[in-house]
């Protein structure tokens, strides 16, 4: 069995609405077809550092300009292994996942990327987060940093 090592990086986006934290879950298809959320992250590049990478693949797959995402911190790096069995020889992925906090300073809605197999978005409330089924723990993650959602 084929074993593989990825690096990501990406982040819990947030904006301020009013007086309301609002967080950015994207809708996305994964390999079964089923619908999940997601934050927006993806491959650290070779000549990218994690938090480039971070702020790139958000302005990418939320269609923001980069100048409206400002990074507030590093908030943690996740590991998770899985089986690819929708790729060739079903590698074993040993994946890392940086995770950045990012504020978006526009009002600009997103666009999602259909061929990148994203179909829609929500911005919810930090607590309305905690209601719906999320890829990792990101609302724990969220609830151990909400002091810094500034």
């Amino acid at each position: 069995m084929a074993k593989k090592y990825e690096k990501s990086s990406g982040g819990i986006v947030y904006r301020k609405n009013w007086n309301k934290v609002e967080v950015l879950l994207l809708k996305w298809l994964n390999a079964k077809n089923q619908e999940v959320y997601v934050i927006p992250k993806w491959h650290i590049e070779d000549w990218e550092v994690a938090k480039d990478t971070a702020v790139r693949e958000i302005a990418e797959e939320a269609w923001f300009d980069i100048k409206d995402l400002e990074v507030i911190k590093f908030i943690t790096k996740l590991n998770y292994t899985f089986t690819a069995w929708y790729l060739e020889n079903n590698p074993v992925i040993d994946k890392d996942v940086y995770l950045f906090l990012v504020k978006y300073k526009w009002n600009k809605e997103p666009v999602v990327q259909q061929e990148e197999r994203f179909v829609w978005y929500t911005w919810f409330s930090l607590d309305d987060i905690g209601k719906i089924k999320v890829m990792f723990d990101i609302q724990a993650i969220i609830w151990k940093n909400k002091t810094f959602f500034i």
